[in-house]
């Protein structure tokens, strides 16, 4: 699945620049097997218009196996290449804190007792896409709920987190990726469609709005991008002959444990659900880690090959587990600076799991102060287009889908965040058991700190 996700991908699409399209220049990103601004419009087998660009080049053999790598040069070069741009992600992960506390809360804690999961990175991802396409208030609104302070700002950090998230290795698949759909005939603005090509690796396409070719091109480029796994999601989403465009960002993500699960220790216990009781896979791993022990919580977390980590949140008896989604001392052990750990002995038992959830994010939006994006006649899309022919632009849906697996090997995700904007809507020797066996709250952080997904299991089929 590690290259097929990125290669099959390039057969069928690009990442590509709208203005070329229209407008007969050629898209600059960055690129691995064409030089920059080489790529030329072109049509695919379904008339939608597109031009090839590149993502970033890894630059390791397509060849080359796990162990292989782990044990060559090449390791050890990528991860000399790959530290300076950590570092920098590192330095503006606290300009994200008021954000991933506000996407978790409006996503993670519902009333309901069904699991929830998002990944706050591809919404911010995609929120900032949103930003280029807006200005004045509507953009101010935006920018606040990303938290930052100008554009200027926005456009740095996305650089930087791009090029730290940005990973295809032997051992380590994340991949972002992103596009902006378009309807035929409409002006749009060049240098914001430049700007989204360069700094996001944006690819676009240019069809017929509202046609089953142009949501089978749609929809096969968000299925490829997320590895087919929220192809149940993905099916569901349909353009408009209104809809003047799509922004849409995914992630895809897949890695190993340091210290992986035995196959052979997995057996069968009770999961004590919110909505009942079930008989689960739970997998079992002893060893010396991390234990954070909160005022409501207990905490472990469990280190990915080449990535981050994998942090498993307990609530204490009688603390609701959506609690620990706006907890101060849980954000502080995300972030690595809770002080109270230890290195005990754990006795770890985690469930085989898969979560999965779709999200209409228009509420979420409004809550969080973005209204002035939602509202026709009130929305600033300036950058986007000055296509006097359209009528009054406002987001008109937003949703969000994303998915969580866990077993021995490690842990595989995939998410997706898609906008549509259209006219007229709007302590040591110490024994500790850890047993996930009620509900409990998880995040995978990558190694610069980002937080790629979230989520809060209550119940496991």
């Amino acid at each position: 699945m590690r290259r097929s996700v990125r290669n099959g991908m390039k057969k069928m699409y690009a990442v590509v620049l709208l203005a070329a399209m229209l407008a007969g220049c050629t898209a600059s990103p960055a690129g691995n097997q064409t030089p920059a601004g080489s790529g030329q419009p072109g049509r695919t087998a379904n008339g939608i218009e597109a031009v090839v660009a590149q993502y970033p080049d890894t630059g390791i053999p397509g060849n080359m196996d796990a162990q292989a790598f782990m044990e060559s040069d090449a390791h050890w070069e990528w991860w000399d290449e790959y530290r300076p741009k950590m570092e920098a992600s590192l330095e503006v992960q606290d300009g994200m804190e008021s954000y991933y506390n506000a996407v978790m809360r409006e996503l993670l804690v519902t009333d309901e007792t069904e699991n929830t999961v998002c990944s706050p990175i591809n919404i911010y991802v995609a929120l900032a896409m949103l930003a280029e396409c807006t200005d004045g208030n509507t953009r101010a609104q935006i920018l606040d709920v990303l938290g930052a302070d100008s554009v200027e700002t926005l456009r740095a950090r996305i650089k930087t987190l791009w090029e730290a998230n940005y990973i295809d290795t032997p051992v380590l698949t994340s991949l972002l990726a992103d596009s902006v759909w378009m309807r035929d005939g409409v002006t749009y603005n060049e240098e914001t469609m430049q700007r989204l090509a360069e700094l996001y690796y944006a690819s676009s396409f240019s069809g017929p709005m509202g046609t089953e070719e142009m949501d089978a091109a749609l929809q096969g480029w968000m299925n490829e991008n997320t590895g087919g796994l929220l192809e149940d999601a993905v099916k569901d989403i349909h353009t408009t002959p209104e809809t003047v465009l799509a922004l849409v960002s995914t992630i895809y993500y897949k890695a190993g444990w340091v210290d992986k699960f035995h196959e052979g220790a997995t057996d069968k216990q009770t999961f004590h659900g919110a909505a009942a009781d079930t008989e689960v896979d739970m997998m079992h791993l002893t060893d010396m880690m991390s234990y954070y022990a909160g005022d409501k919580f207990g905490a472990v977390q469990l280190a990915l090959t080449d990535s981050g980590t994998m942090s498993f949140f307990l609530p204490d008896e009688g603390v609701d587990v959506k609690d620990l989604v706006t907890d101060e001392q849980v954000m502080q052990v995300i972030r690595g600076t809770y002080g109270n750990v230890s290195w005990p002995m754990v006795h770890l038992s985690v469930p085989k799991f898969r979560t999965e959830a779709k999200t209409d994010l228009m509420e979420a939006f409004e809550r969080l102060g973005m209204t002035d994006v939602m509202t026709a006649g009130v929305a600033d899309f300036s950058p986007l287009t000055g296509d006097a022919s359209l009528g009054d632009l406002s987001l008109s849906s937003a949703e969000h889908a994303a998915v969580v697996e866990v077993d021995e090997e490690g842990v595989t995700g995939a998410a997706y965040t898609i906008m549509m904007v259209a006219e007229g809507a709007a302590e040591g020797g110490d024994e500790i058991d850890f047993v996930l066996d009620r509900p409990f709250f998880f995040t995978v952080t990558a190694r610069d700190g980002s937080i790629l997904f979230a989520g809060v299991v209550q119940n496991v089929l």
